[in-house]
């Protein structure tokens, strides 16, 4: 197994009971986005044969990013260990409390694979562990709700109104 050092996460979903279902509601996925700004990590992400991507915001610095992934279900058609989740002391860390910029470092597992298309040998990452060294506490601000305003209908002076459960009065 391969351990990455010292990255920024971003975008974590690695709690055991909340895999991200998005793009496939049989087999989830748990993730992980690492960043980082230094040329010298970027080509040590290369040389591992991992996708990286430069991303060019339209406001801050460019950067550089890796997505890992871990299928809940292997092709054995098993279940797979939910990603270990622990702090810097190797205690256990609630994966809900991660939020995006902290850094830790990220414990993957690769192998090599024979490419569809006959080209030759890949290589495939698999997400295994996360390590948190500097906690960014995830806080979640909520959503911003309606407040009370006028409200008309156009071209009528009459409307059907709802009672307090949603209902339409008669």
């Amino acid at each position: 197994m391969t351990i990455l050092r010292d990255v920024e996460i971003w975008h974590p979903r690695v709690a055991p009971n909340r895999p991200n279902d998005k793009f496939n509601k049989l087999n989830p996925t748990w993730e992980i986005q690492l960043r980082t700004k230094d040329p010298k990590v970027r080509d040590g992400w290369k040389e591992l044969n991992l996708n990286v991507k430069k991303i060019a915001p339209d406001e801050g610095e460019a950067y550089w990013r890796v997505n890992l992934k871990k299928k809940t279900i292997n092709r054995n058609g098993e279940k797979t260990q939910p990603v270990k989740v622990v702090d810097g002391k190797m205690n256990p860390l609630d994966p809900n409390s991660i939020g995006n910029g902290s850094v830790g470092n990220v414990r993957i597992l690769q192998r090599e694979y024979d490419k569809p298309d006959g080209s030759g040998k890949g290589v495939a990452s698999t997400l295994m562990g996360v390590q948190i060294t500097k906690l960014v506490p995830y806080h979640y601000e909520g959503m911003e709700d309606f407040e009370e305003t006028d409200f008309a209908v156009e071209g009528s002076d009459e409307f059907s109104a709802t009672d307090e459960t949603g209902a339409l009065e008669d």
